[in-house]
């Protein structure tokens, strides 16, 4: 790929950064978070500077703000700069990682930082969607981003309250276990009133991603 083409195209696998991998293009609601996706890339880039704020839609950003409330049980598969973030904002946070490397380093951003709320677990591949030692329906909130997306989303409905959120990320990814996740929830969700997409840019990312929140039945 050209550099002109990698400019407008990123990956290659979209009509441009303005469309997501389904090609829908964003709208101007959206564009507007284009110059804070570009300082955030060049800072992480040249920097490697990371902001302690969900690497999700800067909308899905500002709903989840608005959603979460102190004395929420969260569950985060695939943890992150988003785990600092959330921690900050619930009672318990219980996060899932399956790379080590990335286990260590997180877990010293949280000691460094002064987070004890946090069961943050390093899980195998075969073991990373479950959650056992957590009774069904006792999470207010659940995020799906790592791997194994179709199992922890089977695992976020059953731990999911009723009425709770799951948040699933990427849902526009051409791969069939992110197909399949996205399925799962929204057959959970039953309702078209009880999801919402998101189409946006995200910090770090010069492209257009989506996700999808959904309120559990």
């Amino acid at each position: 790929m050209g550099l002109a083409s990698r400019i407008v195209r990123g990956d290659g696998m979209r009509k441009s950064r303005l469309h997501n991998y389904e090609g829908e293009r964003i709208d101007l609601g959206g564009l507007c978070y284009l110059p804070q996706a570009i300082a955030s890339t060049i800072l992480r880039k040249f920097l490697g500077y990371r902001p302690e704020v969900p690497w999700l839609g800067y909308r899905a950003i500002r709903r989840l703000h608005r959603l979460i409330r102190n004395d929420w049980r969260l569950l985060e598969f695939g943890s992150g700069m988003s785990s600092l973030w959330f921690a900050r904002r619930c009672r318990l946070l219980v996060s899932i990682e399956s790379d080590e490397s990335w286990y260590a380093r997180l877990s010293r951003y949280f000691t460094e930082r002064g987070l004890s709320n946090i069961d943050y677990r390093l899980s195998t591949p075969e073991e990373y969607a479950c959650v056992e030692d957590y009774a069904d329906h006792s999470f207010d909130f659940v995020l799906i981003d790592g791997i194994r997306r179709n199992e922890a989303a089977r695992t976020a409905i059953a731990k999911a309250r009723r009425g709770g959120f799951v948040y699933l990320d990427n849902t526009d990814v051409p791969w069939d276990e992110y197909r399949a996740a996205r399925e799962t929830l929204l057959r959970a969700a039953g309702s078209p009133h009880k999801l919402h997409y998101f189409n946006d840019f995200c910090p770090t990312q010069c492209s257009v991603h989506q996700g999808l929140l959904i309120q559990t039945s």
